[in-house]
């Protein structure tokens, strides 16, 4: 099974977590890293790096909350750094994305599970007032 890192800024991977364990359940294989106010980047990058290691699996998804923002970069840096995992790195993760890497990751293959989730996140927003219209 895929292990799962949640990384973001402030207590997002913390709360969208909660959220995702109200819905689905308490996962196994996953780890949330904070990244909190006054942290600095190689605290961020420790975390990361002991959360990856705490995983049992040998292919790491790292799901971070935002492109370019510092857990991105943090996780964009550990694809180049010998951390003993095959890791891959998804940016602007939501709670839909999460869930669909939750629950597809033991059945579709670690060099495709980046792009189902992506398209699970993009399928997760929606502009219901405009369908609503649409279907009067």
């Amino acid at each position: 099974m895929t292990g799962l890192v949640v990384t973001g800024h402030g207590q997002y991977a913390q709360g969208v977590m909660s959220a995702i364990e109200l819905v689905a359940g308490v996962p196994e294989q996953v780890q949330v890293v904070n990244f909190v106010k006054g942290e600095g980047i190689e605290e961020l990058k420790s975390h990361m790096v002991q959360a990856i290691r705490d995983l049992e699996s040998d292919d790491v998804l790292l799901m971070t909350d935002i492109l370019g923002g510092s857990p991105f970069n943090v996780a964009v840096q550990l694809l180049a750094e010998p951390v003993g995992k095959n890791l891959k790195v998804v940016a602007g993760a939501n709670m839909a994305s999460i869930v669909q890497a939750m629950f597809m990751r033991e059945n579709v293959p670690f060099e495709q599970l980046p792009g189902q989730v992506i398209q699970a996140g993009r399928e997760g927003i929606v502009d219901v007032s405009a369908m609503m219209e649409g279907a009067v």
